[in-house]
Formats: structure tokens, sequence, C-alpha cells
């Protein structure tokens, strides 16, 4: 083991780790209560719009800060480098947050602005740097991003617990200061670890072998292999267009028809967004090892058959939410009571499918991605997925201001009725998928 290793790893590994940590709390923190305090009333230090603006106005944000991982990535690989880039896209994330903490309706905008800026060079260039700290055939690669993967569920399990608090408690601009705080923490380690980095993310000037490589031809098996990819995107679109309800529909769900008090405790709203992550740390574990039994066995499905699964596991969690709306006496030709409540218990069962649909579902897509794009093109295809998700949850948005028209009863069953459908249709026609593409991964 070297000096510059720290727990059988590189030491860069675990500033990595912080600055991701404390990013993550501070985009998921924010994004626990960001709907919440659009919706909330003036009286309660809300801005009071209408549900449709509130869901508009988040699918928007959501959309952009991931299509900005396109021209993030780009910037990095022409102009600054991963370093730099991750830098200054963490100043622009530390500005955005605390001016969050600023009542004005402009500042309001303005840190939104800033924030999709800073994460759309952040975002795609971080994970990069942290395979850059492995020498190539590194066996310890893979475990080190599991590391890494870890930061980000523990910044956003931290962040639904600590924001959803500080904006229960003492008012939302409260919660949007933690959540800068919180950013501004992970900007000064990443700061101070720069010497534990090495050459990771510096900017490699471009050769003429180089630019000749970029300019190659895609071969006919590289053509297939992209179209594959290309279909898995309308997969990936269908999953997190449901998935994505979770910071708009199924936030507003909770904070106004849930039940939320225990033994004399209200538990904010804000704090169910913990249990995604919370569930994730538990149970990836799990679900790794029961890929590892079946592959032993020679019975482990396709990656597209993967995906189905995880897209019907999905859906089986809003089912749980159906199940909730009907608690509260909603039927398909009226609404509840707006005064019913329902068990917490559906929401946190809701939560639980949904996560392991995503453990299903997301490692393996994006596992998926890098091994059919030939590596010359796997950071532009990269950049497209975080892109298509971006997508996904704008469409999410505008699924979620259908429970103003038809009720959440009508919409949670519309979701759980899709996502079962496609992730069946896709798990029963993976096989003839794959030969259509001619890519036996059996």
């Amino acid at each position: 083991m070297s000096n510059q290793d720290f727990l059988g790893h590189p030491k860069g590994v675990f500033v990595l780790f912080f600055t991701e940590l404390w990013e993550r709390f501070s985009f998921y923190g924010m994004k626990a209560i960001l709907v919440l305090y659009m919706v909330a009333s003036v009286e309660n230090g809300g801005l009071a719009w209408t549900d449709e603006k509130a869901l508009a106005i988040l699918g928007y944000y959501q959309l952009l800060v991931y299509v900005m991982s396109v021209p993030g990535g780009i910037v990095a690989d022409k102009l600054l480098g991963q370093r730099k880039s991750v830098l200054f896209g963490g100043v622009l994330l530390c500005l955005g947050h605390l001016l969050m903490a600023y009542p004005p309706i402009w500042a309001f905008y303005g840190a939104l602005t800033l924030i999709i800026l800073g994460v759309g060079l952040l975002k795609p260039n971080i994970s990069t740097m942290v395979g850059e700290l492995y020498p190539e055939g590194d066996p310890r690669k893979d475990s080190g991003f599991t590391i890494f993967y870890m930061g980000i569920n523990v910044g956003a399990f931290a962040a639904g617990i600590v924001v959803g608090w500080l904006a229960y408690k003492f008012g939302w601009h409260w919660g949007f200061g933690a959540a800068g705080v919180g950013m501004l923490i992970g900007q000064i380690v990443y700061a101070w670890g720069q010497k534990y980095l090495g050459t990771a993310g510096i900017l490699q000037k471009n050769t003429e072998s180089v630019a000749k490589v970029e300019k190659q031809e895609l071969t006919p098996l590289e053509k297939r292999k992209i179209g594959l990819v290309i279909f898995s995107f309308v997969i990936v679109i269908v999953f997190w267009a449901a998935y994505e309800q979770a910071g708009g529909l199924l936030n507003l769900y909770t904070d106004r028809y849930t039940e939320r008090n225990f033994l004399g405790f209200e538990i904010p709203a804000a704090w169910f967004q913990s249990l995604n992550p919370l569930y994730i740390m538990i149970f990836a574990p799990l679900v790794a090892s029961f890929w590892i039994f079946l592959a032993k066995r020679k019975k482990e499905p396709s990656t597209i058959a993967k995906m189905g699964l995880g897209t019907v596991i999905l859906g089986v969690g809003f089912i749980f939410m159906v199940f909730a709306s009907l608690e509260r006496g909603a039927t398909w030709t009226q609404a509840a009571d707006a005064t019913a409540k329902s068990s917490a218990l559906w929401l946190c069962l809701a939560y639980f499918f949904n996560t392991i649909g995503e453990l299903a579902l997301s490692p393996v897509s994006l596992s998926f991605i890098t091994t059919m794009t030939p590596k010359r093109i796997t950071s532009q295809m990269m950049g497209w997925y975080f892109a298509v998700t971006g997508v996904a949850a704008w469409l999410a948005s505008k699924i979620g201001t259908l429970a103003d028209v038809f009720g959440e009863l009508a919409v949670f069953t519309m979701i759980a009725a899709f996502t079962i459908l496609c992730g069946t249709l896709l798990m029963l026609f993976s096989k003839k998928v794959n030969k259509i593409a001619a890519i036996a991964e059996e």
C-alpha cells in the first residue's frame, strides 16, 4: 500500500466521496422541500403557487439540471478538464444554494439558474475522476465506485432529515440555507484534497491521433449496439417518469393526505424523501448478491430483462398508493374528503418497491451503456443518458398535474398499470430484442 492509499484505496476516492456526499446533501435537501415551499401559503412562508405551477417549475428545473450534463461534459473535455469543471461547478452550487436562503422571488429564480449550471458542470465529471484514480485494470475500481456511490446515498439520506427538520421547525429558508452550508463544506473538502487527486481530471491536450479516433466511422456492429442503447433510453424514460413522482406528486400527497403523527410527534413530510437512500444503503448489497447467486447458477437475466423487472417492481410500488387513496375513501367518480388521511405504511411500502425497482434497473442500465458504447463516444452517450433522465423528470411533473383533474387514485392506478405492462412486455420479449440487435448477452 502506498502512502497515497487509505483503507486500500487512493485517498482521492475519499476526497471525492465527501465532496459528492455534501453536493448530494445540498441537492436532495433542496429537492425535498422545493415543491412544498412553492405551494405553501404566504402565511406559512411559501409562495402560494398552484400545484400545476409548482410541479411545472420542478419539472423544468429537473429537466435542465440533467440536460446541462451534456454541455457540462463537453466543457470539461474541451476547455477545463474534469477537475476544474467540478471546482467551478461547486462554486456555482454554493452561490445558488445560499441564494435560496434569501426570500425575494428574483433570488429564487437566480438560485435555480446557478444550481442548474453548477450541477451541469459537477455531476458528469466527478464520477469520471473516480475512475481515473485507478490504473488500467486495477481490480479495486469497482469497490471504489461502491464507496463513492455510498457517499451519494449518505448525503441524500441526511438531507431529507436535516433540511426537512429545519424547514419544518424554523422556516423554509433555514432549510435552503442548510443545503447551502452543506455544499460549502463539500467545496472546502474538495479544495483541500486537490493534492490527493494526482493527475485525475486534468485536461489532456488533444493530439492529432486523438482527433482522428473521434472521427472514426461506426462499424455495423457498433451501430447495432448503439441502437440497443437508444432502445434502453425508452425504458429509462418510462421508469424515471414514474419514479420521479417522489419529489412532486408523492411529496404533495405525503404533506396533505398522509397520517404523519407518531406518538404525538408530527413527522415532517420531507423526512419521507430519506426513505429511498436508506433503503438503497440497506438493500443494494442484497440485490447485488442476488444477481451473483443467479449468475453462478447460469440463471441471471439479461440486462434488458432486468430493466423490465425493475419497471414491474416500480409499478407494484404504486399499487400501494392506490390502496392509500382507497383508504381515504377515494372512488373513480368522487375525490376523497380533503381531511381524510391514509396510513404512512402505504407510503413506506411504495418507496420500498420503488427503490428495489431502481436497484434492478439503474446500475445495470449504466453498466449497459458503458459496455455497449464504443469507448470513443461513451462520455457522449452518458451525457445523453442524463439528458433522457431529465426528460423523464419533466414528463413526471406533467403526469403529476393530472391529479388535479382526475384525482390521485386515477393517476396512481394509471402509473401502476402502465409500468407493470411495459415491464412485463419487456421481459417477455427481451431475448427477441437481443437477437434483433445481434447481441447475445447470455
